[in-house]
């Protein structure tokens, strides 16, 4: 049993109390490394698109085909300040870099089961650790460091405006932040199985819950409201543009859904075979990498 015991402080602008965040190796919620963490324990690797209701199955006009193959379950995906983008392997235990010129790498390995990415202002990523309960922190190609550790399955992150990491604890169904020094607070608990988080550009803070179909939005004060619902089975991906909209991967039913200010839902893309993973770069331009068929897709302005 490892504990970490926090400090009370006050994370981006939310008053958060402090918590003793213990795991064992046998947490409620952990899967193996053959099972996507936006999907239900019993569930198994989601292997095809499509889903049980709200999207067609067919492709939508300009889906086309992927810009690159080849991954390995692909869960995370983060842009970096000089244009590349990052690609996290849940399988393989690999992130992979690929650069504006389409040169792809390895940027580090030998990780349980990386979840999601995220960059800093410094350009540097961070990689949630499903298996391992940490956030490792990879400031050079090749090179791990504990961030912080002692979380429960952590699956999404995503930085707030104050720069503290945004960690979902997915077994444990909480939010967590992460000061840039590493000390961790609960931000809200009583969510439906965590497994994306993103700060709006208005600093309100939603989370993807798989269990349910249910966007949630957190308040100042850690409550957890419903924002929207009637997803199939959201996936780690989302993330927010400069105007508001929110976007996330709706798993189950192969589509990239947005998301209004008032909770309406539109469907971006459909026809995907099990998006996970989804970024944003610093023009607005969406990606995702799909779990069914391992592969990478821009998405149409």
């Amino acid at each position: 049993m490892r504990s970490l015991l926090l400090p009370k402080l006050l994370v981006g602008g939310l008053l958060v109390s402090s918590v003793a965040a213990c795991t064992s190796d046998d947490d409620a919620g952990r899967s193996g490394a053959s099972q996507s963490p936006g999907s239900s324990a019993s569930s198994g690797p989601p292997t095809q698109g499509g889903g049980t209701g709200g999207e067609p199955a067919a492709k939508a006009p300009g889906a086309g085909k992927p810009k690159y193959t080849g991954f390995s379950s692909p869960t995370g995906l983060a842009y970096g300040r000089d244009g590349s983008v990052y690609v996290s392997n849940w399988s393989a235990g690999t992130v992979e870099r690929i650069t504006r010129d389409g040169k792809r790498s390895v940027h580090v390995k030998g990780l349980q089961a990386p979840a999601g990415l995220a960059v800093d202002r410094q350009g540097v990523l961070y990689i949630a650790d499903y298996n391992a309960d940490v956030v490792y922190r990879a400031p050079a190609a090749g090179k791990l460091e504990k961030f912080a550790s002692g979380f429960h399955t952590p699956t999404g992150i995503s930085f707030d405006s104050r720069h503290n990491l945004l960690v979902t604890n997915r077994a444990s169904n909480e939010l967590m932040s992460v000061s840039p020094d590493g000390r961790s607070s609960r931000v809200a608990d009583g969510l439906r199985t965590p497994v994306g988080v993103v700060e709006a550009a208005d600093g309100t803070i939603y989370v993807s819950n798989y269990e349910g179909g249910v966007l949630s939005r957190v308040t100042r004060d850690g409550t957890v409201e419903t924002h929207s619902k009637d997803f199939d089975g959201l996936g780690v991906g989302i993330v927010a543009d400069k105007a508001g909209s929110v976007f996330v991967t709706d798993r189950t039913a192969g589509a990239i859904k947005r998301v209004a200010r008032d909770g309406s839902i539109t469907s971006v893309l459909t026809g995907l075979s099990s998006p996970v993973a989804l970024g944003i770069d610093a023009e607005g331009h969406l990606a995702t990498a799909t779990w069914g068929d391992s592969a990478y897709y821009e998405i149409p302005s």
